[in-house]
C-alpha cells in the first residue's frame, strides 16, 4: 500500500494517525489539535490543522458523526490503520512511547470531556441558562439533557465546571428516582 504523503509532512501525518490509534476513542477536531499541539509539543498548530484536513480528505481518518463540525468526532479508517501499520516505525520510538503514555493516561479524561458536555448563555433578563448533556458515544446524540436557570454568571460557570465530574452520579440519581 502506498501512502499519499509528501515527504515533508509524512512523519507528522504518521504521528497524528498513531495518536488516534493509541487514544482508542473518536475525538473532536478541537481535542485532536489540543492534544498534539497545546498539551504536547508534538506538532506545530498550523501544520497539525493542515495535516488533519489532508488525512480527512485522503480517507485516512473519518467521522461517523453527521453532526455539526464542533461535535463531530474523528477516528482512523481501515486505510489509516493499514498505512500506519506499514510505516509506524517512521515515527521515532521515543515519540511513540510519549504518545502511547499520554494516551493511556488521558484516554478516560478525554472520553468524559466529550460525553459530559455543559455550556451556558445569558438570558435577556440577566439570568444564565445552563445546558447539561450526556452524549451517547455511539450516536453522538444527547441521551440526557437538562436546562437550569442560574441567577449569576459565577453560579453558571461553577455548574459547567463541575458537570464533568458529577454527570454520572447525577444521571444515576435521576434515572433511579424516575423508576423507583
Amino acid at each position: 500500500m502506498k501512502l499519499e504523503f509528501s515527504n515533508d509532512d509524512f512523519q507528522t501525518k504518521l504521528m497524528l494517525l498513531y495518536m488516534l490509534e493509541q487514544i482508542e476513542i473518536p475525538l473532536t477536531e478541537q481535542f485532536i489539535l489540543d492534544i498534539c499541539t497545546t498539551r504536547n509539543d508534538w506538532i506545530n498548530y498550523m501544520e497539525c490543522v493542515s495535516v488533519f484536513h489532508d488525512l480527512l480528505r485522503d480517507g485516512f481518518i473519518y467521522t461517523p458523526d453527521s453532526l455539526d463540525n464542533k461535535r463531530c468526532r474523528y477516528t482512523l479508517t481501515a486505510k489509516g490503520r493499514s498505512g500506519l501499520s506499514i510505516y509506524y516505525e517512521e515515527v521515532p520510538e521515543k515519540t511513540r512511547e510519549e504518545i502511547s503514555e499520554f494516551c493511556k493516561t488521558n484516554r478516560m479524561y478525554f472520553k468524559r470531556l466529550q460525553e459530559y458536555v455543559a455550556d451556558f448563555h445569558k438570558n435577556s433578563d440577566g439570568t444564565y441558562m445552563v445546558t447539561l448533556r450526556i452524549i451517547e458515544t455511539a450516536s453522538s446524540e444527547p441521551m440526557f439533557e437538562i436546562k437550569i436557570n442560574f441567577q449569576t454568571r459565577a453560579d453558571a460557570v461553577k455548574a459547567v465546571e463541575i458537570w464533568t465530574d458529577k454527570a454520572p452520579s447525577f444521571y444515576e440519581f435521576v434515572y433511579t428516582n424516575l423508576l423507583g
